[in-house]
């Protein structure tokens, strides 16, 4: 059996030199351990359900978007483009919306626009967005024609 040397210091207190280092790595190993998952990456944020229910109305000038909430979501995310197909990878037409409702001011008299809205769950600096909701479609009129 090997003896762990000594120092004793003016002050009476023995430091036991060549063991110490691994009782502290037994001691620190399972704490390193506990705070890392299996892949030694933090745990993901799951990605909220995709949002239902989206309706659109045509103004002077925007577009009125209207959706149910979800649950989960912190934020909603708007995606649009002027034909059908509306990607939901690009960079996002607005963000960090938070009630399940917004107007797109930006939209011009007389272009289709389609629009899908995808649901944001945010994390400790993480996020994950949701898949996308139904495409809708509508055109912005000065005065928009009665509907039946």
């Amino acid at each position: 059996m090997q003896m762990c040397p000594t120092r004793v210091f003016a002050s009476g207190t023995a430091f036991i030199e060549k063991c110490l280092a691994p009782v502290l790595l037994l001691l620190i190993f399972p704490i390193l351990v506990a705070g890392c998952s299996a892949t030694g990456s933090e745990p993901e944020v799951e990605a909220p359900a995709a949002p239902t229910g989206l309706e659109a109305t045509s103004q002077n000038g925007a577009i009125g978007l209207s959706w149910d909430a979800v649950g989960e979501a912190d934020t909603y995310r708007v995606y649009r483009g002027t034909s059908s197909g509306v990607e939901a990878s690009g960079s996002p037409l607005e963000t960090g919306i938070s009630p399940a409702g917004y107007t797109d001011e930006t939209a011009e008299n007389g272009t289709t626009y389609y629009y899908v809205v995808t649901a944001a769950a945010e994390e400790e600096g993480k996020s994950a967005e949701s898949n996308p909701s139904g495409e809708v479609e509508k055109t912005p009129f000065a005065d928009p024609p009665d509907r039946p």
